[in-house]
């Protein structure tokens, strides 16, 4: 291959390999604060030695099921907030439905 058509190539490949990700909107910067303060603790850093730990919720939204088997919906992801799963607690009487909101739009960019 000409060095000429190698570095044409080359070059069109960089831009296709970078993924720029858009700014929040200040209901996900919402959302991402929420998750800091409550679900990051348990979730990604599990600074409370559990024996257990939660799983992760890195793209979430982009998988058909939760990781527990059920459907990966707002409707589902709601309903383990408010009633907790296994050693989760229920944030049912800590969260707002705009809160909820913030946290699933925060969990759908994530």
């Amino acid at each position: 291959m000409p060095l000429g058509v190698a570095l044409a190539a080359c070059a069109l490949m960089i831009p296709a390999g970078c993924h720029v990700q858009p700014a929040p909107t200040p209901q996900q910067a919402e959302g991402k604060r929420l998750y800091d303060a409550g679900c990051a603790h348990c979730h990604e850093q599990n600074d409370l030695h559990l024996k257990k730990v939660p799983p992760d919720l890195h793209g979430l939204f982009n998988h058909q099921t939760l990781p527990d088997g059920a459907p990966a919906t707002d409707a589902e992801v709601k309903q383990i907030l408010l009633a907790g799963k296994g050693l989760m607690p229920s944030f049912a009487y800590q969260m707002t439905q705009e809160q909820m909101d913030a946290l699933l739009a925060y969990l759908h960019s994530y």
